[in-house]
């Protein structure tokens, strides 16, 4: 079942999966109970993967398939699913500086991956696109039959060399948040054993 991309359960998606992932880590890092936790982290990952997958065009309807996330005009959701992966580390940010994490390294993986599957598409997709137009390269919308529905890079080189870079970028950004967290609630652990 694909979604028209102007329909109104695909604003609904968007923003219920964005509150979410928003909202449940200051939740659930509070919460004493095992089960709840557990519960909400589900819910929260649900919140993740729905949002991603609307990115990625899995729920919407694209005449050619799904894309990928990726329109060669720029995709204009790159910047909402960077922000929303940002805001939804600060609670684990915070929580890793109070020392109050109880498995920070097991934390700071899935925080990791799940960073990077929310912001990774859209940090790879904006870094290559602006890459390549950068070094002032275009897209070709081909001819005949299918003529603007898929779009080519005209050089495939610069594109696979702006391709490499945002894969390195959109890896070193959920990197960084793992050492970030991981560091963190380490510094924070020895300083309450001082």
């Amino acid at each position: 079942m694909f979604l028209a991309s102007n329909d109104p359960i695909v604003g609904y998606i968007k923003w219920i999966s964005t509150i979410a992932i928003v909202t449940l880590p200051w939740i659930f890092l509070r919460v004493k109970k095992r089960d709840a936790r557990l519960a909400l982290g589900l819910v929260w990952m649900i919140g993740i993967i729905t949002l991603t997958a609307l990115y990625l065009g899995l729920l919407t309807y694209h005449y050619v398939g799904p894309q990928f996330g990726f329109r060669h005009q720029g995709n204009p959701m790159d910047w909402f699913m960077i922000i929303t992966g940002i805001i939804s580390v600060i609670p684990f940010v915070l929580a890793a500086k109070n020392g109050s994490l109880e498995m920070p390294r097991r934390t700071a993986v899935l925080v990791a991956v799940a960073t990077l599957i929310v912001m990774g598409p859209a940090i790879y997709n904006a870094v290559a696109f602006n890459i390549y137009l950068q070094g002032g390269g275009d897209f070709d919308p081909g001819e005949g039959d299918y003529a603007g529905e898929i779009y080519t890079p005209t050089e495939s080189e610069a594109w696979a060399r702006a391709g490499n870079i945002a894969l390195v970028v959109c890896n070193l950004v959920s990197v960084i948040i793992f050492m970030g967290i991981w560091w963190l609630s380490r510094h924070a652990n020895r300083n309450q054993n001082l």
